[in-house]
């Protein structure tokens, strides 16, 4: 399974790709913004892409917004630091299938990939 990280904060997507490759996903990709995120996205035809929700630029809602449109079937997961009921709202309405708090732990992303995973 291809996995894209997408924050853009380094240290968070180090974090992430390392409870990945733990976890038994060694196929992970990292982007840090919005047009990096995209350019990965068609290169790699990852099967799961975590997004954080606030980046610089363009938003994750909106990048989320336009993986959907080249892929319907893709599978974004939304990251956020922020408890925000709005946010999560906006995200899953984008076509999120689900929400993860940062900074996230081995079970609860265990749990997402167990649900998302072919």
């Amino acid at each position: 399974m291809r996995i894209l990280v997408v924050d853009d904060s380094e240290a968070f997507r180090k974090v992430m790709t390392e409870l990945l490759v733990r976890a038994g996903f060694h196929d992970v990709s990292e982007a840090g913004d919005f047009d990096e995120a995209l350019r990965v996205y068609v290169a790699k035809h990852p099967t799961i892409v975590f997004v954080d929700m606030v980046l610089p630029g363009r938003s994750g809602v909106e990048l989320t917004r336009e993986i959907l449109k080249k892929d319907p079937n893709a599978k974004v997961i939304a990251l956020s630091s922020i408890i925000n009921k709005s946010m999560i709202k906006q995200s899953l309405d984008a076509g999120a299938k689900d929400f993860l708090l940062k900074p996230t732990n081995e079970i609860a992303l265990s749990s997402v990939l167990a649900m998302w995973s072919d």
